[in-house]
């Protein structure tokens, strides 16, 4: 699973937008927001314009983003945190050639707040080389992808008018180790994940490297009842990947009064 797609992520994804289209919806009035931006050209590599995303938006707005962010990372992919997000506007001529990002992060994201996709202009979309995977800038879509995998984005065409073109808040997921919900301690995960895995080693090397991460629902006595894979870019042989799943199928927690949902992420070099 190289790339993440999850449609319809923030609730609160139209009030992002209209506070951006509220500060270009009059080109013949300066305000002080229409100056922050940073033409970013690089020949043959980047042309688009940017701007730290916190700086753009409202307090208030921006960190109530920013924290669902940071907390459905943690759930559901074991990163902690994300990197300073930018937000970055494509009109005529806009684009990312092919590039990786290494070594930023384990997981990059690109987060749409694009209106008009396939209507005022073409292009725009996130290209995965592997696989030549196109991926729409739908509005509130959040992609996610391994960043090792060359990838950029299509020229847009078609549009001058910022409130028309390709807009997105990017960055990466950083920061993956373990994050449960339940009475379970620091100590026992760390103990019963160094024990459960103590002398594993894969019989074949990482082909892809990257991020795995699990969901194991574990029961009040210390056992796994379920695991779940959430997120796995990197590839792993098949027989490599059946013991890892035995391993953690086999964890021993310790005892407690109730359950525990733990997200276990886990990174794979060459």
């Amino acid at each position: 699973m190289q790339v993440i797609v999850v449609d319809r992520f923030y609730k609160r994804a139209a009030e992002l937008r209209r506070i951006f289209d509220r500060k270009f919806e009059n080109p013949l009035k300066a305000r002080p927001e229409r100056f922050v931006w940073d033409f970013w050209h690089v020949p043959g590599e980047y042309t688009h314009l940017r701007t730290p995303a916190f700086h753009y938006f409202p307090k208030k707005q921006y960190e109530a983003f920013h924290q669902f962010l940071v907390k459905w990372g943690r759930e559901h992919l074991g990163c902690h945190d994300v990197s300073p997000p930018w937000l970055s506007c494509y009109i005529n001529g806009c684009r990312q050639e092919f590039h990786q990002d290494v070594p930023h992060g384990p997981l990059a994201f690109v987060f749409s707040l694009t209106r008009h996709y396939g209507h005022a202009f073409t292009g725009g979309e996130t290209f995965i080389r592997r696989g030549r995977r196109r991926i729409a800038p739908l509005f509130n879509r959040l992609v996610l992808f391994n960043p090792a995998l060359v990838h950029g984005v299509r020229e847009v065409k078609g549009v001058m008018d910022p409130r028309q073109g390709r807009l997105v808040i990017h960055g990466w997921f950083v920061q993956p180790r373990a994050f449960w919900v339940g009475p379970l301690r620091a100590e026992d995960v760390d103990e019963s994940i160094a024990t459960g895995l103590r002398g594993f080693h894969l019989r074949k090397a990482v082909r892809t490297p990257g991020l795995t991460s699990f969901r194991l629902s574990i029961s009040p006595k210390g056992t796994v009842r379920s695991l779940r894979p959430l997120v796995e870019t990197a590839e792993l042989a098949a027989p490599d990947r059946t013991q890892l799943h035995l391993r953690l199928t086999g964890l021993r927690f310790p005892a407690r009064s109730s359950g525990s949902q733990l997200t276990l992420p886990i990174m794979w070099s060459l």
